[in-house]
């Protein structure tokens, strides 16, 4: 396993294009939501990337404060079907908290999670802020961790 944090810059287009394609194949294909992916957001962003074999199998970004919300962010947080169910995420997310801190500072970072996994994210000190809503076909609720 090999674990890469990139800024857009760093990124190849073959590295890129796989960032694109795990992204699409599960937000827009796996679970039906059709919805602007290349947000611009990512020019900004931390790209952290979990390789196998060659093969990208897990990623998130990572945004600093005032690249979605005033608070820093991360989002994107998948796992390819095949690799779910062993601890990928958790370590992913959990990986990815530090990634942030040790970055942009120890700071309340805002995130819109899908509802079915409000509590995977409250084990990590995420409250939620907002009542479930529908975005783009799935219910989300926006969670603060301070």
């Amino acid at each position: 396993m090999i674990k890469e944090v990139y800024r857009f810059s760093e990124l190849s287009a073959a590295k890129l294009y796989e960032i694109l394609r795990i992204r699409n194949e599960i937000f827009v294909v796996e679970q039906q939501s059709v919805y602007n992916d290349t947000d611009g957001h990512d020019l900004k962003a931390l790209h952290y990337t979990y390789w196998q074999e060659g093969e990208l199998i897990a990623y998130s970004r990572i945004l600093p404060r005032y690249t979605v919300y005033p608070l820093a962010s991360i989002g994107r947080v998948c796992v390819r079907k095949p690799h779910r169910g062993q601890g990928f995420g958790r370590t992913l997310f959990s990986e990815s908290l530090e990634i942030l801190e040790s970055t942009f500072g120890k700071q309340p970072i805002k995130i819109q999670a899908q509802l079915y996994l409000k509590t995977f994210y409250e084990s990590f000190g995420f409250r939620s802020i907002t009542d479930a809503y529908d975005d783009c076909g799935i219910l989300h609720v926006d969670m603060v961790k301070d």
